[in-house]
């Protein structure tokens, strides 16, 4: 299924749902907050939350320095 991660064309090989493309990405679920389609995604939702053909999905993913 073609995807837009963060502006880029991706090629995404899971079941379709959010969390499998976050595993694909190798992002850190518990770092990670994501909007579909301009729309906020809780994190609670993304098991349930299928992507569709051409979605747009950008994601945050916050890592701690100083």
């Amino acid at each position: 299924m073609k995807l837009t991660v963060n502006g880029d064309q991706h090629a995404h090989q899971g079941n379709g749902s959010i969390a499998a493309l976050l595993e694909e990405l190798g992002a850190n679920k518990a770092h990670t907050a994501l909007m579909v389609n301009g729309d906020v995604v809780p994190s609670d939702r993304w098991d349930a939350t299928k992507l569709e053909e051409n979605d747009e999905v950008e994601m945050l993913v916050f890592v701690g320095g100083g």
